[in-house]
């Protein structure tokens, strides 16, 4: 019963195989101009161009009520034709106390140009902790861009002179939609 028993287990074993194989093969035959169409599709939107720059260090803005580049997140960027430009900013910002309203506004600045939007707020009014503590994502994605050579920046307005940003990040990338 030994004996048999294993030429019967190495028959099925040689069945499921071939039936494996036997498988793989239809599916190359029948599937496998398609796959090769999905390859190219995928290769044609995909993602052409990545720049990234970071400010670890806390950073203070200088002003109030006015306009400032945040220092070491500038990006020049080559976009190309057909290309979309997507951009992310991500900070984390500290926000002082003050009695009537105490914020950063960020926004992005391309080839000179500030936005007026996107762009997101941390902070409030009538803040009761002495610190507050944002996350900040800042996102914005754009079709419009010429084909050629363009820069950007992370601009910040703040309304009270104590507030600050920590571990800031910022990321490119252009891609085919």
């Amino acid at each position: 019963m030994g004996k048999s028993s294993g030429v019967a287990l190495a028959i099925i074993s040689l069945l499921i195989g071939a039936g494996g194989l036997g498988i793989g093969v239809y599916c190359y035959l029948t599937f496998g101009e398609r796959i090769t169409e999905l390859e190219g599709e995928l290769e044609d939107r995909s993602i052409k161009g990545t720049w990234y720059a970071e400010l670890l260090e806390d950073w203070k803005p200088t002003l109030t009520n006015t306009n400032e580049t945040i220092p070491d997140l500038t990006i020049s960027f080559q976009v190309k034709e057909g290309e979309s430009v997507y951009f992310l900013f991500i900070s984390r910002a500290i926000i002082y106390k003050y009695s009537v309203e105490s914020y950063l506004r960020f926004t992005f600045s391309i080839d000179g140009i500030i936005l007026h939007a996107p762009y997101t707020i941390a902070g409030g009014r009538n803040i009761d902790e002495t610190w507050l503590y944002f996350p900040v994502a800042l996102q914005y994605s754009t079709d419009t861009l010429a084909a050629g050579n363009h820069t950007v920046s992370v601009i910040v307005l703040q309304s009270y002179g104590s507030n600050f940003i920590r571990h800031s990040t910022f990321l490119v990338q252009t891609y085919i939609p």
